[in-house]
């Protein structure tokens, strides 16, 4: 019977040490197994509670591995596109168009582009955009 335990036990550790997800659940399982095998062999009265406290000690180092990558993940400390820097997006900026001159006529504006002329921008809001007749030159609404 103690030899079936031991053989259970043993290949319970190399599952749970070898067969991990990640490098890092599998390095937390072999130092959970030393940390577990020394307690077992100080604590323990035969070689049982070592194998014992090497498969106890690698589980705990296991599921300690995973708890903190699933933490990370959440996180958001992992991606599932690969390590990668993201491309800065251009920032949107309005184009930059001249403002008409008020000639201190209601809705008569004078148009920033020359010839200068004068343009009804009645029914335009200030801050809008108007056209100026024949070019189609775009500018601001004082």
């Amino acid at each position: 019977m103690m030899k079936t335990s031991l053989i259970t036990i043993l290949a319970g550790g190399a599952v749970l040490s070898g067969v991990s997800c990640s490098q890092n659940q599998q390095q937390y399982a072999l130092g959970g197994a030393a940390a577990g095998a020394a307690a077992g062999a100080i604590l323990g009265d035969d070689s049982s509670d070592i194998v014992k406290g090497a498969a106890l000690g690698a589980a705990a180092g296991v599921g300690t591995a995973a708890y903190q990558e699933n933490q990370r993940q959440q996180a958001g400390a992992y991606n599932t596109g690969g390590d990668y820097t993201p491309i800065p997006q251009p920032q949107q900026t309005t184009p930059q168009y001249k403002v008409a001159t008020p000639t201190g006529r209601a809705g008569i504006v004078r148009s920033p582009y020359p010839p200068y002329g004068q343009v009804n921008i009645s029914g335009i809001k200030s801050g809008g955009l108007a056209k100026v007749p024949g070019t189609n030159d775009i500018f601001l609404v004082p």
